[in-house]
């Protein structure tokens, strides 16, 4: 049935972000001020045995040490789809250890496991008798901190969980508030070592996530935000985390994306493509974030008459632009000052429609390109016979019924049909869709900042601080686009820096300014300011954000940090000559390339 016209809102939503999301490359080991005021606590770390393998457990606990959080006991056995045994087994090490709080390292299987081991945890009995939504009522379950090692499932900030059930070839859905975590950490190192099919099979799991929340029967304009920027950013670094792993910038942008799409979804919730990819991963164990990928552009085609212009806006977003004729006409006539003649626009409104619906159909094209793509990449399935049915489909009646009883289905923009679930993974088994190479223009390069930050103990002593930032900041003063602001200022700031540890100050409340080297000053600064040497060299080539900073707990202030902030427009010339200081000094080689 074709699309109403869409209401500006919903009959009614309810939003919240409960969940604080501390991002940064390296945030694992800035944890202290994040998680300071939850005290001393005895922690269950829940992962797989292959996270322990790569090293990510031992960094997790290495990130602990600083804080009050002991991680006292470890669950390692995690498998990729968590099942009714895993969750029970995991539970009783927490009890046995006596845990407090749970932090899950992991993927989605991970973080759902330590979802439904909480409710074990705390309210006791076997997985099966908590299945369902909103079961707990005000009931209160552990703080839980999910630490994501894929960019895809977003349940880190979801208040939902699936664990399968075996025996009977289903998954088991959970949903309840207090699965919505205390704190999660997006940290794109720990995803660094993620294989790129698993990249982007999860990376096509966020797109799925995104796409749903912003079709769906439940939308709102709040999770609509959420759900277009997490397309716009699977756009845009997707490919590039595939083809370059290394790739951390893209990495975060990819973390980000998942996070992002997830809040959508946790509003919006999803629709059929998740019934359908349920099915298939309780029936067949095709793995989530592959059945999501192959099944969400026959879905977007079965929705599309349903939902055509938030399909158009989706194809906007992933890049795809089609002209608007007789909205560019009437927007020059009515404020080209030709407004009495605006009505002669409107006869081509009929071919802007035309135009969405090539859009939303391009959208979907798009969807099955970049599929292709990844599969070039990374060697990413393209049918459900290179997934690993092997069996001529013998259980599609199982697949049909399962999917047609998914709660998923509830919330599809257009009433599922169940000979449609059928002929979609009929299709998907038979079709014979080829690999598609990918050309530079396809792979959008992210921002040089975090190469930046890789330079490391620039200064290896006190001495050598000293010696260089005092002497650019006796430069400083001295400069003429800067001195006599400086002086101006009045101000008195000390700046104390570890590693190395060493202080400088600049006062200017005299009749000149003045620099001090360490305890050559015994006065009272107006404001401290703490950072790492190495965090000072790269504000001074202009490549940090320092309010960022000062959110992050890079640097620590006391005193009156907006009257320091005034300083920032007087120092943004200090930036192009830092570089040329260091030549000067003999330090060339710690020149950090620009970030543009």
């Amino acid at each position: 049935m074709p699309e109403k016209v869409r209401p500006m809102l919903p009959d009614y939503f309810e939003f919240s972000l409960p969940t604080r999301v501390i991002y940064g490359i390296g945030v694992i080991h800035q944890l202290n001020d994040a998680v300071a005021h939850y005290g001393p606590r005895r922690a269950l770390l829940v992962t797989d045995a292959i996270l322990v393998q790569a090293g990510l457990a031992e960094r997790v606990r290495a990130g602990f040490q600083s804080t009050a959080i002991e991680i006292v006991a470890t669950f390692d056995q995690v498998p990729p789809n968590s099942t009714i045994k895993t969750v029970e087994d995991c539970a009783a090490l927490g009890r046995e250890h006596g845990c407090d709080l749970i932090v899950g390292l992991g993927g989605g299987s991970v973080l759902d496991t330590a979802k439904v081991a909480n409710i074990l945890m705390v309210k006791g009995g076997r997985v099966q008798e908590h299945m369902g939504a909103y079961l707990l009522g005000a009931a209160k379950l552990l703080p839980l901190f999910p630490i994501p090692t894929t960019a895809g499932t977003g349940s880190e900030v979801t208040k939902v969980a699936v664990i399968a059930d075996p025996d009977h070839d289903v998954k088991l859905p959970f949903a309840e508030n207090q699965f919505l975590p205390d704190l999660a950490i997006l940290d794109p190192e720990l995803t660094r070592t993620l294989p790129p099919k698993l990249t982007a099979m999860t990376g096509m799991d966020a797109l799925t996530h995104a796409i749903e929340a912003y079709v769906d029967k439940e939308w709102s304009p709040a999770s609509d935000g959420l759900a277009l920027q997490a397309i716009r950013l699977i756009r845009d670094y997707l490919l590039l985390a595939c083809a370059q792993p290394e790739n951390l910038p893209a990495r975060g942008a990819m973390l980000v994306a998942s996070c992002l799409a997830g809040i959508a979804f946790s509003h919006s919730m999803v629709g059929m493509t998740h019934g359908v990819s349920h099915a298939l991963g309780g029936v067949y164990h095709i793995p989530h974030g592959l059945a999501n990928a192959l099944v969400l552009p026959e879905v977007m085609d079965y929705n599309l008459e349903s939902r055509l212009d938030r399909y158009a806006d989706i194809a906007e977003a992933l890049g795809v632009a089609f002209p608007r004729p007789g909205a560019a006409l009437g927007n020059l006539l009515r404020y080209g000052g030709l407004g009495f003649a605006a009505p002669l626009a409107k006869p081509l409104t009929g071919l802007d429609r035309w135009f969405r619906r090539k859009a939303a159909k391009a959208g979907v094209a798009y969807v099955r390109t970049l599929n292709r793509q990844l599969a070039h990449l990374t060697g990413m399935p393209l049918n459900l016979r290179e997934a690993g049915v092997k069996d001529g489909l013998a259980k599609l009646e199982q697949v049909a019924d399962t999917a047609m009883t998914d709660g998923s289905m509830l919330y599809n923009p257009r009433e599922p049909e169940r000979e449609a679930v059928a002929r979609i993974v009929r299709a998907l088994y038979e079709t014979t869709v080829t690999p598609l190479p990918v050309s530079p223009a396809d792979l959008r390069p992210a921002g040089t900042t975090a190469e930046a930050r890789e330079l490391r103990n620039v200064f290896p002593d006190a001495d050598t601080l000293y010696r260089v930032l005092g002497g650019f900041f006796e430069r400083l003063k001295t400069d003429p686009q800067i001195g006599g602001p400086l002086k101006d200022s009045g101000l008195c700031v000390q700046f104390a820096f570890d590693p190395p540890a060493a202080t400088m100050t600049i006062d200017a409340r005299g009749d000149e300014v003045k620099i001090y080297r360490g305890a050559e000053f015994s006065g009272q600064p107006e404001v401290t300011m703490r950072m790492s040497a190495d965090f000072a060299h790269a504000f001074w080539h202009g490549q940090v954000n320092l309010v960022s900073a000062l959110t992050r707990r890079q640097v620590v202030a006391k005193g009156n940090v907006p009257k320091t902030l005034r300083l920032l427009p007087i120092l943004k010339p200090a930036y192009a000559l830092y570089p040329r200081y260091l030549a000067e000094v003999g330090m060339a080689d710690k020149i950090m390339k620009s970030s543009e």
